[in-house]
């Protein structure tokens, strides 16, 4: 639930969540659970995210709840796109947001954040994010957890399966 228990009564405020969608979720090789990740049978599929901390199959109640009550939007976002926001990233000049071009990132330059996997998720999502916001808007992402932790992930990430 984390950052959205503050703002789900300000209907003003949109709670977007952004969960692990690995090779792509067509792949049925992601994280992405509030996507689908039961069989026909209704069991459990093996997930998968390069980030350990979003590798598991679980969802919390309040998340489904607000998923299905239409409070919550969520979205996901591969981790190729994740590894290329995490720490190498620069600028678009159409944008000027984030493009994948090894340097460090945004948020370690800006900031002095090296941002954890799992919140490199949701920095991704904002490259489709940002474009469709009108000018002014206030968007305030939840940096979980500390990137060096990930520097070798990042470096060495796993081989990408077809």
């Amino acid at each position: 639930m984390g950052l959205f228990h503050e703002f789900v009564d300000d209907k003003d405020v949109r709670l977007i969540g952004v969960k692990a969608a690995g090779f792509g979720l067509d792949s049925g090789k992601h994280a992405a659970t509030l996507r689908g990740k039961l069989d026909e049978d209704g069991q459990v599929i093996e997930p998968h995210s390069i980030s350990a901390g979003l590798d598991y199959p679980g969802v919390g109640p309040e998340p489904s709840f607000l998923k299905d009550i239409g409070r919550a939007e969520y979205y996901s976002v591969t981790d190729e796109e994740a590894l290329g926001v995490s720490f190498f990233f620069s600028f678009s000049s159409a944008l000027n947001w984030p493009c994948l071009i090894t340097q460090p990132s945004r948020l370690s330059r800006l900031e002095g954040i090296i941002p954890a996997l799992e919140t490199s998720y949701a920095l991704a999502y904002l490259e489709t994010l940002c474009p469709t916001l009108p000018n002014g808007t206030m968007v305030v992402v939840n940096c979980s957890g500390r990137g060096d932790k990930d520097l070798n992930t990042q470096s060495h990430p796993r081989p990408h399966y077809a």
